[in-house]
């Protein structure tokens, strides 16, 4: 397991927030920073499509597990 920051990936790649937890997420679109938020990109959870949650580039996450 590799622990990188988020804007590393490319739109579609998938990843996890922590080493031991069950949720898998999808990288979505970058959303750029305006009068409604700062700069994030839209992630998807792999098992439930209608959750998703808005994370800073900076974010660090895990990549290159079995699931």
């Amino acid at each position: 397991m590799q622990h990188v920051q988020l804007r590393t990936l490319k739109e579609g790649d998938i990843f996890k927030r922590k080493v031991d937890t069950e949720n898998v997420f999808i990288r979505e679109h970058y959303n750029r920073k305006d009068d409604f938020g700062p700069a994030s990109f839209c992630c998807s959870n792999w098992y439930d499509q209608g959750r998703c949650i808005q994370l800073k580039p900076s974010t660090m996450v895990f990549i290159d597990f079995d699931f």
